[in-house]
């Protein structure tokens, strides 16, 4: 097995168990001089290789690479990339497309997504619908670490509400949860909000926090190696996910394998994991009313939480754990040959 990815992949330079093909990471400002170059390189690179068959994620960027090198392909595709194709620009849609009628087979992550190249053209009998997994041996709800709770300053009785979305799409709109946060702690002093990430909206947040007056209240944690995410989950009470587009989120997958209380914004993808009332609370995206609400009624209501917790990790274990969703990957690779 062999890889050809780019240097902004953070598991790029440490790979030791398979043969990887690094390239320059393109972005807007090295793109065009960049893209040609890069085609090449992935090219000679396939070539070199000789695979019986291609893995590719996304259909944009190196798609035509691959079409131009010829070998056979599955193509692999998530969450914007999907959920913008019907508004996206002629030209994207296109390629976007072309890429999936010519591969062998179409991976998505939700439902959602499938329904949306079915609308496009793609057969329904190419696409299959693999969510990316957890791995359940880090995450569960034995992962608690009561040294995280000390080191951030939590006291035994809060209730800790916890967001792990980064910081540097719009999309994702944390500072609907920021917001929501004077309209919880007007009735519950005992809660506090952790909120992990990063990203260029990182200094927006807590100058927003700041000035809701809400700073001491919330405990923003930079970015978690990932195999200590786990017991920053499991060190709180309820998880929250305030993106307005998403598909099968793994960090709400991660959550709820964790037995966290879910509160998720009203939309296609979390519909898919979160039934309304039985395993979690949905509200309307950007209502940061609505979802303070949610979280006052869980924090409230402790036998609320814990039987929603003790549903979401009952669901990951039947659908969502990496091994199931490996064999499922692997039956894909193997009906082709």
């Amino acid at each position: 097995m062999s890889l050809i990815t780019d240097c902004g992949l953070h598991s790029a330079p440490s790979l030791n168990t398979i043969s990887a093909y690094v390239l320059p990471t393109l972005n807007r400002n090295n793109a065009p001089r960049r893209l040609i170059p890069n085609f090449l390189e992935t090219i000679r690179a396939l070539r070199e290789i000789n695979p019986d068959l291609v893995h590719l994620h996304f259909q944009h960027h190196y798609a035509p690479a691959i079409i131009l090198a010829r070998f056979p392909f599955i193509l692999t595709s998530w969450g914007i990339e999907v959920l913008t194709l019907p508004n996206a620009d002629y030209p994207i849609r296109k390629l976007a497309v072309c890429t999936a009628k010519k591969a062998l087979r179409v991976v998505v992550d939700a439902e959602c997504l499938k329904d949306i190249w079915v609308k496009a053209g793609i057969s329904e009998r190419k696409i299959h619908v693999i969510p990316f997994g957890v791995d359940t041996s880090i995450f569960n709800p034995q992962a608690c670490n009561k040294a995280i709770r000390n080191d951030l300053n939590l006291n035994k009785d809060d209730v800790v509400v916890i967001s792990t979305r980064f910081f540097f799409n719009h999309h994702y709109n944390i500072d609907c949860l920021v917001k929501a946060i004077p309209l919880v702690r007007k009735k519950h002093e005992e809660a506090k909000f952790l909120i992990k990430g990063a990203g260029p909206l990182e200094n927006y947040l807590k100058r927003l926090s700041e000035k809701l007056g809400v700073s001491n209240s919330v405990r923003f944690a930079g970015l978690v190696p990932h195999d200590r995410v786990a017991q920053y989950l499991s060190s709180a009470d309820i998880y929250v996910s305030t993106s307005f587009m998403d598909s099968t989120s793994v960090s709400l997958l991660e959550a709820m394998a964790c037995g966290l209380a879910p509160v998720v914004t009203d939309i296609a993808g979390n519909r898919e994991w979160i039934e309304d009332g039985q395993n979690g609370f949905l509200f309307p995206p950007r209502d940061s009313e609505a979802l303070a609400e949610k979280i006052n009624e869980l924090i409230e209501i402790p036998r609320l939480r814990k039987s929603f917790g003790k549903k979401c990790v009952q669901i990951i274990t039947q659908k969502a754990t990496w091994d199931k969703c490996v064999s499922s990957m692997e039956a894909v690779y193997e009906a082709l040959f």
